[in-house]
C-alpha cells in the first residue's frame, strides 16, 4: 500500500466518526446546525491536543501531560499580561513559547535521558499542573480586548475561527508529511534499532517529535485561552483521555509507526461533539460524566476489536 493511500485511509475513520456523531446531534438536536461553529470552536483545543499526541505516538513515545501542560500554558499568558503587563501583541507567542520549552523539557528528558516517556510525562502533567496553581491560585486574570473580541464573535476577517484553526491544523500535517522527519518518524516507531542501522539518530527524531509536540499544545493553550478569556488552573478535564482516544482513531498505537494527525484531529472533534450529544438529550450534569465514559469506554472496546480483527 503507497504511503498516500495509507494517509487517506487512515484519516477516514475520524472523518467517519465526525459524520456520524453529526449527523446523529443533527437529527436529535434541531439546535446543532445553529450552534454548530461554536461547537467547532470549544472542541478545536482538544483536536490541537490529539495532534500533537498522534506525533509521539508515532515515533513509539506518548505524552500524558497534556492537561497539566495545558493549565499551565494558559496560566503563564494570562499571569504575564495581567500581572506583569507584557506587550499585547507578543501576549499571543507566550503559549506557543511555553509550549515548546515544555517540548524541548519532555525530549531532553525522553531522547537524551533515555527516560521511560509514559512515566516522564506522568509526572510532568502533576508538576505542570502544580506549578499552575502557584501562579494562578484561582481562576482570575483577563487576556488583551482585542483578542477577546475575536474569540466571542468566533470569526477573524470575516472568516470563522474553527474553519481557519483547522486549515492551519491541515497544512502543518501536510508540510509535517512532506518532510524527512515524517519518514523517519515512522521509521524509528516501528523499530528503532533497523532505523539506528541505517545511520538514523533514533534520539534527535524522537526529541524533534517532542518539540513539535509542544508547538502543538502551545496553539491548544492559546485558543482555550481565547475561548475562557482568563486564567483557570482546573482547566483541562478529560484533555489528556481524549487526545490519546483520538490519537488511536487516526490510526496511532502505543507500538509507534503508524498514525495520521488530521485524522486524529478530526477523532478529537467527534469526541466532543459526543459529550454535547450525551448532555443535549437530558442527562443530568451530575451524571454526565459517568454517561460519558461508559460511551468512550464501549468506544474503546471497539477500536480493539476491530485492530484485532484486522490482524487476524
Amino acid at each position: 500500500m503507497s504511503g498516500v493511500r495509507k494517509q487517506v485511509l487512515q484519516i477516514l475513520p475520524g472523518l467517519l466518526f465526525l459524520f456520524l456523531i453529526s449527523l446523529i446531534s443533527g437529527i436529535l438536536m434541531p439546535r446543532f446546525v445553529r450552534l454548530l461553529p461554536s461547537s467547532l470552536l470549544l472542541a478545536i483545543p482538544t483536536a490541537f491536543l490529539a495532534f500533537a499526541e498522534t506525533l509521539v505516538m508515532i515515533s513509539g513515545e506518548v505524552d500524558l501531560s497534556l492537561t497539566g501542560s495545558l493549565v499551565l500554558i494558559n496560566a503563564v499568558a494570562v499571569s504575564a499580561y495581567t500581572d506583569y503587563h507584557i506587550n499585547e501583541f507578543l501576549f499571543v507567542a507566550v503559549p506557543l513559547i511555553v509550549g515548546l520549552i515544555i517540548g524541548v523539557i519532555h525530549g531532553l528528558l525522553v531522547a537524551f535521558g533515555r527516560l521511560n516517556s509514559f512515566l516522564v510525562t506522568a509526572g510532568t502533567s502533576f508538576a505542570w499542573s502544580g506549578l499552575a496553581l502557584v501562579i494562578l491560585r484561582q481562576p482570575r486574570g483577563n487576556v488583551p480586548l482585542w483578542f477577546a473580541e475575536i474569540f466571542s464573535t468566533g470569526k477573524i476577517l470575516g472568516i470563522p475561527l474553527a474553519a481557519l484553526f483547522a486549515l492551519i491544523a491541515s497544512l502543518f500535517w501536510l508540510l509535517f508529511s512532506l518532510s524527512p522527519l515524517a519518514l523517519k518518524s515512522y521509521a524509528v516507531g516501528s523499530s528503532p534499532k533497523a532505523t539506528f542501522s541505517f545511520g538514523i539518530n533514533v534520539n534527535r527524531v524522537k526529541f524533534y517529535a517532542f518539540v513539535l509536540n509542544g508547538f502543538l499544545i502551545g496553539m491548544a493553550g492559546l485558543i482555550m485561552t481565547g475561548i475562557v478569556g482568563s486564567g483557570d488552573p482546573r482547566l483541562g478535564g478529560f484533555s489528556t483521555v481524549l487526545a490519546v482516544l483520538a490519537a488511536l482513531i487516526g490510526g496511532a498505537t502505543f507500538a509507534g509507526g503508524t498514525g495520521n494527525g488530521l485524522g486524529a484531529f478530526l477523532a478529537a472533534i467527534g469526541l466532543q461533539f459526543t459529550r454535547n450529544l450525551i448532555a443535549w438529550v437530558g442527562v443530568a450534569h451530575y451524571h454526565l460524566d459517568l454517561f460519558y465514559g461508559a460511551a468512550l469506554l464501549v468506544l474503546i472496546a471497539g477500536i480493539a476489536y476491530l485492530r484485532r480483527s484486522r490482524e487476524i
